[in-house]
C-alpha cells in the first residue's frame, strides 16, 4: 500500500465521519422538531417518544464527536453512564435530571412494546429538560 493510498483512505474515512456526525446532529434537531409539532398537535405520547429520540441521537452525537464512536445501545442509562466519562459538566446535569432520562427512557419502551400515555404537563416538562441539554451541548 502506498503513502498516497493510506491517505486518502485516511481523508475519506474522516470525511465520512464528519457527515455521519453531523447527521446524527441534524436528526436529533430534527426528532426535536417533531417533538414540538406533536405536543402542538396533542400527540404528547408520539412527542414524548420524539424526545428520546432526539436525546439520544445527540449523546451519541456528543461521543462521536469526542471519541470517534458511539455504542450500538438504545438505552439512555447506558450513554450516559459513557458520556460522564469525557463531558462531565454534561454528565452532571443528567445525573441531576436523572428522572427525565428515566421517563424518556420508558417513553422509548413504552412507544414500542407498551401503551404508556402522556399528558401535556409531562411532556411539557420532558420538553423543558431536552432543550436544555440542547441549548447547552447542541
Amino acid at each position: 500500500m502506498t503513502q498516497a493510498s493510506v491517505d486518502s483512505g485516511t481523508i475519506i474515512w474522516a470525511s465520512f465521519h464528519l457527515l455521519a456526525m453531523r447527521e446524527l446532529l441534524e436528526r436529533a434537531r430534527r426528532f426535536l422538531r417533531e417533538a414540538e409539532d406533536d405536543v402542538r398537535k396533542e400527540f404528547f405520547d408520539l412527542a414524548a417518544f420524539h424526545l428520546e429520540q432526539a436525546l439520544q441521537l445527540l449523546l451519541k452525537y456528543r461521543l462521536s464527536e469526542k471519541v470517534g464512536y458511539f455504542s450500538k445501545t438504545h438505552s439512555l442509562s447506558a450513554l450516559v453512564e459513557e458520556i460522564g466519562e469525557i463531558e462531565p459538566e454534561l454528565s452532571r446535569f443528567l445525573g441531576e435530571n436523572r428522572r427525565f432520562v428515566r421517563e424518556l427512557e420508558r417513553a422509548y419502551i413504552g412507544a414500542r412494546y407498551l401503551p404508556f400515555q402522556y399528558g401535556r404537563e409531562e411532556v411539557e416538562e420532558l420538553l423543558g429538560f431536552v432543550r436544555r441539554v440542547f441549548e447547552g451541548w447542541g
